[in-house]
């Protein structure tokens, strides 16, 4: 008892909660209720026998080789724990006594190794808990060769949502919990003892002795099912293909599934909870038509016969890419033809195309290490943009991967703490930094620049040449730009190199000298502040269009220099906004561009990136929030969804400047409300016959910016729908019930956030829980924004949808305060459920929006104190753009108010 003490001294009680409830903080402890034994005994073993270790490496020696796992798991539902047998077929390259794995949170209880015909050799354990690794020594050195390292050990279903873990939901009424895994990054040796690195590819044969009534889910199909005893069953699965540890996946639960079949013949099945398989068949349909369209564009075909697609109630990511067993939150796989609206279809749809790519990019081709994470996730979230738009050419999917994945990662990388697409990490909480708008976003976008600049069949070619190469084995980035290299014959690495190497990203200044168009290229720094001196010199490829003509040049000094257009003529840089780069204009061209959207002369995407360089340069310090604002006004005929998008997002980000000074927003308001009411009038309430894609996104953002600005007629429509809906139980079209419920929630009082509440607890739809939640952020009394804090965390509310609740309250200036207040009364409590999971950085990166340079210094202080790694990146970001805001709000406030009194 006493060492327990010290442990818990020494390490906090953040550590021994991942093994809650046991909990040791005095010296004196009861033992838990028989339901609970078993875990107490497990902290118990596991701790005593766990030395502490501070070394940086964490990754293992190389001379241990796996080469097949043989895997037998039991999980038990009902004490929430698990054990496990295994053997690990492995080639020894040295001769040894000792063999690190890694593993955390399991208790290792016998362990053998088999060399050839010899008696087994009985190994003894120690655990290393800062490294998350187990040392296996033996009473002499192991000889050179292939061994048979036979394990067995016990572990805890967490509710973490990570490692194997448990997720509740109910059949029938009756509370019950399924088994799941989550491996990435580095979880699956809190399942199993592994060489839990990407480079250590194995085969897998995976066999789950599971309760009699529930279902069995891993990579392949399954091989076998007999009885085993009373109420139990073994399930044996076919191995899988060579593959690392982080794509193992373990599911156990009641489900029900649709399935069909591809023309190739996989097998695809979509598995939901009891009750929700009606809501599977666009999941089912489109999933079938992308692994088709997949198999033909990489040239390899998918190689399991199955492909499961699972719905999760409790998941902290979107989605999972474990080869044949790809895990989704109900929220991005399920779809109700009745209630789910069309831009969350749509976000289905791309969710499913983007863990469907990883099948070839990241499964079967894998990073070295997760320096490499762009990898997989950059080219997952280009190329499922691909295949949407094959699928869906409706929908102009490239169009809004500029407004969102484009520009989302030029705002990341314009921050000082940025980081390279490429990033050594460590330790796993480096790792899970680095799942960021840097890695997917950043890195499909130079993709995307490089798909333009060499064409799509050299890019193609290229993918497959990578793939063919590196099939069923591990890359780095340099190997892809190889494979670009060998098929267009042009110098991709060279080309690349700074992309990927180097942080940030080029502004372009450009200003007409008589006949020639005077180019230079510099870092582009987001703030001021935040400004330094930096030499990279990238190499752009600049599609470059004149009013009666378009090149293309590859722009790699620091100075350029272009023939000019006449007097008369615009010239738009960047046309399409393919170049991962900003420009900046000189007073004359910019005003020429001016006119041209006025004429409704550049494309959408064009004027998409005019109006957010125009912004973005001015809260860097480099333009006149006035001159964007002007600017915004030559945008009053504009109707098409991406542009508006982008420049309500900016005008929502100015309005955030003077959020604070109630005359100054009152008068700002009237302005964005006169701004866009041709166009509010123009969408109006109700859907024309077979309209366009884009009308119907554009209505639900017209609508809510209409109503948030003040006018009368749309608030009033809003409750009266919501009344009807209230009362009469009259459906409100999904695609604008978000705005209802949101521009009812902004003026509601105590009643309405009651009913939104027990409209969120009855409803079974996620993604209607997820609009009320959205709508429950959105109240303006303080009163009711903290008893939406306090909701936040109860049991009403699945921990998964935390994280989004608070960046979502952070956003509010409201509830800004009182959220960061909450957060730090409640840090320990976010700090036990969070800590490790994909959704933990969510929690603080609202914070982003506070305006007062103090804010930033109250975060700093406090996690000085509360000292937490895995965050160390993400609280710089958000503290360098408090800091940018405040800055932004000293010089822009002037100016704004010269602006609107000039209207």
């Amino acid at each position: 008892a006493e060492r327990m003490v010290i442990l818990s001294a020494e390490k906090g009680s953040r550590t021994l909660m991942a093994l809650r409830p046991v909990v040791f903080e005095t010296t004196a402890y009861t033992i838990p209720p028989p339901r609970q034994t078993k875990r107490f005994i497990f902290c118990l073993i596991y701790y005593i026998l766990s030395p502490v270790s501070s070394s940086r490496n964490h990754r293992l020696p190389t001379h241990v080789k796996p080469e097949r796992y043989r895997i037998m798991l039991r999980p038990d539902l009902e004490e929430f724990t698990f054990t496990g047998e295994e053997t690990i077929y492995l080639t020894l390259e040295k001769s040894t006594k000792k063999i690190i794995l890694h593993a955390a949170e399991l208790a290792i209880s016998h362990v053998s190794m088999q060399e050839g015909s010899a008696k087994p050799v009985i190994g003894k354990v120690s655990y290393n808990i800062k490294n998350e690794t187990v040392t296996l020594t033996f009473p002499k050195a192991l000889s050179v060769g292939k061994k048979e390292l036979t394990l067995h050990f016990s572990g805890i279903l967490n509710d973490k949502m990570r490692g194997f873990y448990r997720s509740r939901y109910e059949v029938k009424g009756v509370v019950t919990h399924m088994a799941v895994s989550q491996f990435e990054s580095t979880d699956a040796r809190r399942a199993f003892p592994c060489i839990d690195e990407p480079a250590a590819k194995a085969v897998f044969d995976v066999t789950l002795q599971i309760p009699s009534h529930t279902t069995a889910i891993s990579n392949s199909l399954e091989e076998e099912i007999k009885e085993h005893e009373a109420g139990i069953k073994v399930v044996k699965f076919m191995q899988t293909p060579k593959m690392s540890t982080y794509l193992l996946a373990f599911i156990v639960g009641q489900f029900e599934f649709i399935e069909k079949k591809t023309k190739e013949g996989v097998l695809v099945r979509v598995f939901t909870t009891a009750g929700k398989k009606h809501q599977a068949e666009f999941a089912l349909d489109t999933a079938v038509k992308l692994l088709e369209f997949y198999n033909d564009y990489f040239d390899i075909d998918y190689p399991l016969p199955v492909l499961d697609l699972i719905a999760i109630p409790d998941f902290a990511a979107g989605a999972m890419e474990n080869w044949g067993a790809v895990t989704f939150r109900e929220a991005t796989l399920l779809v109700d033809p009745q209630h789910t609206s069309l831009i969350s279809k749509q976000w289905v749809a791309l969710v499913i195309a983007h863990e469907l790519a990883h099948m070839w990019f990241g499964n079967l081709a894998t990073m070295e290490w997760w320096t490499h994470l762009w990898l997989n996730e950059g080219f997952a979230t280009y190329i499922e943009h691909v295949a949407i738009d094959k699928l869906f050419p409706q929908w102009e999917i490239w169009k809004q991967f500029i407004a969102t994945e484009h520009n989302e990662a030029l705002t990341l990388d314009g921050l000082k703490n940025t980081h390279p697409i490429e990033v050594e990490v460590h330790h796993p909480s480096e790792i899970s930094e680095i799942f960021d708008q840097v890695s997917y976003a950043k890195g499909s976008s130079i993709l995307c620049m490089l798909a333009t600049y060499l064409g799509p069949a050299d890019f193609r070619d290229g993918l497959r040449e990578y793939l063919k190469t590196f099939a069923y084995k591990n890359a780095q980035t340099q190997d892809l730009w190889s494979a670009f290299e060998k098929v267009s014959k042009k110098p991709v690495g060279k080309i690349m190199k700074h992309w990927t190497a180097k942080p940030g990203h080029p502004v372009v200044r450009v200003s007409q000298k008589g006949e020639s168009l005077e180019l230079s290229q510099h870092r582009f720094f987001s703030s001021p502040l935040s400004h330094q001196k930096d030499p990279t010199l990238w190499s752009i490829p600049l599609p470059v269009k004149f009013e009666s003509k378009q090149n293309v040049y590859l722009f790699s000094e620091r100075d350029f220099v272009l023939p000019a257009p006449s007097r008369a003529e615009w010239v738009k840089l960047n046309s399409g906004e393919t170049s991962f780069v900003r420009v900046h204009y000189s007073h004359e061209l910019l005003s020429r561009l001016e006119v041209a959207v006025t004429k409704g002369e550049l494309r959408s995407v064009d004027r998409l990136g005019l109006i957010r360089d125009a912004f973005d340069l001015s809260a860097a310090g480099q333009a006149d929030v006035s001159d964007a604002l002007t600017l915004s006004k030559s945008y009053r005929q504009e109707t098409e969804y991406v542009v508006w998008f982008e420049l309500l997002s900016q005008l929502a980000t100015v309005e955030n400047l003077i959020a604070d000074d109630a005359k100054l927003n009152s008068r700002y308001k009237n302005f964005v409300k006169d701004l866009v009411s041709e166009i509010a009038q123009k969408v109006g309430w109700e859907k024309a016959l077979h309209e366009d894609h884009s009308d119907t996104l554009l209505r639900g953002l017209i609508l809510y910016v209409y109503g948030k600005c003040g006018d009368g007629a749309t608030i009033k429509t809003a409750h009266r729908l919501f009344e009807s809906f209230i009362k009469n139980k009259k459906n409100i079209d999904p695609d604008i019930r978000s705005v209802v419920y949101t521009l009812v929630a902004r003026g509601g009082d105590e009643k309405t956030f009651d009913l939104l509440v027990k409209l969120h607890e009855t409803e079974t739809l996620h993604q209607e829980k997820d609009r009320i939640a959205r709508a429950l952020c959105g109240f303006t009394d303080p009163k009711l924004l903290a008893r939406t804090l306090e909701w936040s965390i109860s049991s009403d509310v699945r921990p998964q949808d935390t994280p989004r609740i608070m960046y979502a309250l952070f956003a509010n200036p409201k509830s800004r305060d009182i959220t960061w207040e909450f957060l730090k009364q409640h840090w320990e409590d976010f700090d036990k459920q969070f800590s490790g999971s994909h959704g933990f950085a969510r929690i603080i990166e609202g914070a982003k929006e506070f305006t007062k340079s103090q804010a930033a210094d109250d975060i700093e202080a406090f996690f000085k104190i509360h000292k937490t790694p895995e965050l160390e990146r993400t609280l710089k970001q958000v503290t360098e753009q408090i800091r940018a805001n405040a800055a932004f709000k000293r010089r822009a406030k002037p100016q704004i108010t010269a602006f609107l009194k000039s209207q």
